[in-house]
């Protein structure tokens, strides 16, 4: 018979949209990844949309100027690397979780908000 008993906690984060209970680290691990990684890729999305808006405005705005063409060309081509860079991550992230059995990792998904 023991005379302690373990205290259990449990950990509520509104981020994470759930409480997840002290007894199972991996599961709460698994959240908090899927959770920052979902902030990056909103972040990530938004900077997109706000840089490829920018770069057609400069192409609008060149006027055939030859050297502002060539700079919102550059625009748009780092713009498009940048979106392909943000899901390569994702998949690479994934592979790794899969490889080595990652669960936070393994189960990663693109989660877009909701209201």
């Amino acid at each position: 018979m023991s005379i302690i008993s373990p205290a259990y906690a449990t950990i509520c984060n509104s981020a994470l949209k759930d409480c997840t209970s002290s007894t199972n680290p991996k599961l709460y691990i698994g959240n908090v990844i899927q959770g920052i990684f979902s902030l990056f890729f909103i972040v990530a999305v938004v900077y997109f949309i706000w840089h490829f808006v920018f770069a057609g405005y400069h192409f609008i705005g060149s006027e055939g100027d030859p050297k502002k063409l060539e700079t919102a060309k550059n625009e748009l081509i780092s713009v498009a690397m940048g979106l392909i860079a943000i899901f390569s991550v994702f998949a690479v992230l994934k592979l790794i979780g899969i490889v080595t059995g990652i669960q936070g990792l393994s189960s990663l998904k693109i989660a877009w908000p909701t209201l």
